[in-house]
């Protein structure tokens, strides 16, 4: 018999290929690449569905479908779920835009602060990346980057300045503090003009065919997580066209050379992780 943690989580995932199929059918219609990205990815692969303690859904764009999907998404989508564009509210969560579903509410989420957000992010989410070209000083755009980051930080509830050790907790609060000084959407306008720095990302040239041109990628909406931050990957990545992992019954598109994404990310990625480290990011299901 599952446990109560275990059918919580059940009913995330329903949610959750709800929201990635309601997605696939969109770009489907509209001829938009994407492809499943970070633990979504590897849940495909290693356990052909939903990494069973995730709770969340990623997935990746070229700048160009990311555009694009943004301009269809909400005259197609069932408004069940709900587009969450980060730069459209003044408090900070991350710079990343969310799709939500409106129908499953969180009893407890992690980061505890739903009052603040209202409730925007109390729900299952889908979170979209965005790979755009590096600039020529991709090492300077990444610090800019990282320093609008904390001033935007100054837009959250709170900072958990513990995390933080030595002369990194006095930068961060002062960063923080002239953060609070400046418009989140000013910091956010700022932030995206970085992005794109190096030039929009297109449509890779499909199967069988050379790049279009010679240029190194980086995943520019990313938290500033060691593991995934400054993380560049060749053109060659995504020119050879979409490879597909199955999620329950369904085939979703993953890069071609997902092995060499994923041993670049996680390591060992087909061997599972301490128990304790098996736990969802963002809800607390504490009960058993």
């Amino acid at each position: 018999m599952k446990t109560e943690v275990q059918q919580y989580l059940d009913r995330v995932h329903e949610s959750d290929y709800a929201m990635l199929s309601e997605v696939d059918r969109i770009c489907r219609k509209y001829d938009i690449q994407y492809y499943l990205h970070g633990g979504t990815m590897l849940g495909a692969v290693r356990h052909e569905d939903f990494i069973p303690w995730d709770d969340d859904v990623d997935i990746l764009f070229l700048r160009e479908d990311y555009e694009k999907f943004l301009e269809v998404y909400e005259k197609e989508a069932d408004p069940r779920f709900k587009l969450l564009r980060f730069e459209q509210y003044p408090q900070f969560f991350d710079f990343i835009t969310k799709i939500a579903d409106s129908e499953l509410t969180y009893e407890e989420t992690t980061f505890g602060a739903e009052d603040f957000y209202d409730h925007r992010y109390s729900h299952p989410t889908l979170d979209l990346f965005v790979f755009d070209k590096e600039a020529d000083n991709h090492k300077w755009q990444l610090i800019r980057m990282k320093l609008l980051y904390a001033l935007a930080m100054g837009h959250r509830p709170y900072v958990h300045y513990s995390k933080f050790s030595g002369a990194m907790k006095a930068v961060s609060f002062v960063l923080t503090t002239i953060g609070k000084l400046v418009p989140f959407k000013t910091i956010a306008r700022k932030y995206m003009m970085l992005q794109t720095l190096g030039g929009v990302a297109k449509r890779a040239v499909q199967s069988g065919s050379e790049p279009a041109d010679e240029t190194t990628l980086f995943i520019s909406n990313e938290q500033p997580d060691p593991r995934y931050w400054g993380l560049d990957f060749d053109a060659e990545h995504l020119i050879y066209g979409p490879d597909t992992a199955k999620i329950r019954d369904k085939e979703f598109p993953i890069p071609k050379h997902h092995d060499r994404w994923l041993k670049k990310t996680y390591g060992d990625y087909m061997s599972l992780p301490p128990e304790d480290k098996r736990v969802p990011m963002h809800v607390n299901v504490i009960k058993e």
